[in-house]
């Protein structure tokens, strides 16, 4: 009896779930920009089918950008292939045109909550496009990412 009570706290600790971490994938833009007929489509890296995860967008931008906001698209498809669609129009800077959001030297970097809750079926890739109304082709931001958080 006493080997068995061993062998199972031995054991135990390898059965134990691995912890569910956090991922980001950035698309870097280029300095030619970013043109309103190419999305830019992230496939999010899930550690858990099972888990619930928040996703949330965020966009780097240099000193230089001309606009105090960046709207967007977003669509996230599911595994059966229906698609949420989500106008965003995102805030970078406050009402005296400094910008928020952290970062240093000329580039900023901003979160924004895009789905909060979600099983990774509910999520199977996500596209985003830009929708800025002056700008067929958008200069000055730098990457925009996609992040995973585990709940």
């Amino acid at each position: 009896m006493t080997v068995f009570i061993v062998a199972v706290l031995l054991i135990m600790p390898g059965c134990q779930r691995k912890p569910v971490m956090a991922h980001a994938h950035f698309v870097h833009v280029p300095a030619t920009g970013w043109q309103q007929t190419l999305p830019l489509t992230f496939h999010p890296e899930y550690d858990d089918s099972t888990a619930t995860y928040d996703l949330s967008l965020a966009v780097r931008h240099e000193n230089g950008y001309a606009y105090s906001n960046l709207s967007l698209v977003v669509d996230i498809i599911a595994e059966d292939s229906t698609v949420n669609r989500q106008p965003m129009n995102l805030s970078l800077a406050d009402e005296y045109g400094n910008w928020s959001g952290g970062g240093f030297g000329t580039l900023y970097q901003h979160s924004f909550p895009l789905k909060t809750g979600i099983k990774p079926a509910d999520a199977r890739s996500v596209v985003v496009w830009q929708v800025m109304q002056d700008s067929d082709t958008l200069t000055g931001l730098s990457d925009v990412g996609l992040i995973v958080k585990p709940l």
